[in-house]
């Protein structure tokens, strides 16, 4: 019995094998694209029968993998596990309506995302951004907090002026994440300053603050995350050592 998984087990770990399902997934991809097009008649069976191989493929390989684990526990663990195997098992489902037909054809798109699994610089790149959730949830929570500030006050000023754009605060932050994006801003301030000719203070200070300094602060996160670091958790502790220490 432990020959024949750590047969299965040599081939998941075999980089032939990892670079096959990569062929796969992106041959799935083009298989996605292609049929986006109205495709002829004459091709369409030829189209089914590559998705019907790509799907039959990642069967087997889903199955390899779960042998190799020597566990259904084991392998259920594992998040992109289980996303695999989700993806793999939807793909079966019959179709049989044009509804099904586009849920279908959305998770042959999604079938795409399998790479990620697949390639180990892609999940460290996943699973650094999750890490960063809860620090950039606070710089999120910040920003909003400008953002509803300056909507209020772009709101009082120059709702008159422009309501379509300062009508109301749903509209004035729709309006602030235009800004923050550099969309056309120019021409949205062009709007109110022949009123409030310092009004271009209102907005460059909100880009400064919330595009340039809040949003670089949310990429130093990411980076410092991906790179092994907890600068900002390592900064606290350096803090609470040297009140111990006096």
């Amino acid at each position: 019995m432990n020959n024949f998984v750590d047969f299965f087990l040599r081939i998941r770990n075999s980089k032939l094998f990892t670079g096959i399902v990569i062929a796969v997934i992106l041959a799935s991809a083009v298989y996605a694209g292609v049929t986006s097009y109205d495709i002829p008649p004459q091709y369409a069976y030829y189209i089914d029968l590559f998705n019907y191989g790509i799907t039959v493929f990642f069967v087997i390989e889903i199955v390899i993998r779960m042998i190799s684990e020597r566990s259904l526990v084991k392998f259920f663990s594992d998040g992109w596990n289980i996303f695999d195997f989700l993806i793999v098992t939807i793909s079966l489902v019959p179709i049989s309506n044009v509804e099904s037909i586009f849920v279908a054809r959305l998770l042959r798109i999604i079938r795409v995302l399998r790479i990620i699994t697949v390639v180990p610089a892609f999940r460290h790149i996943i699973d650094s951004l999750v890490k960063t959730i809860p620090r950039v949830g606070f710089i999120a929570l910040l920003m909003f907090i400008f953002m509803y500030v300056w909507g209020a006050i772009g709101t009082m000023f120059f709702g008159p002026i422009d309501p379509a754009h300062w009508g109301n605060i749903g509209l004035a932050l729709i309006t602030l994440v235009q800004i923050a994006t550099y969309d056309d801003w120019a021409a949205i301030m062009g709007e109110v300053i022949e009123v409030y000719p310092f009004a271009w203070i209102f907005f460059v200070s909100f880009i400064i603050i919330n595009a340039v300094i809040l949003l670089n602060m949310v990429i130093g996160v990411i980076v410092d995350v991906m790179m092994g670091g907890s600068g900002i958790d390592n900064l606290g502790n350096n803090n609470e050592k040297e009140d111990s220490t006096k």
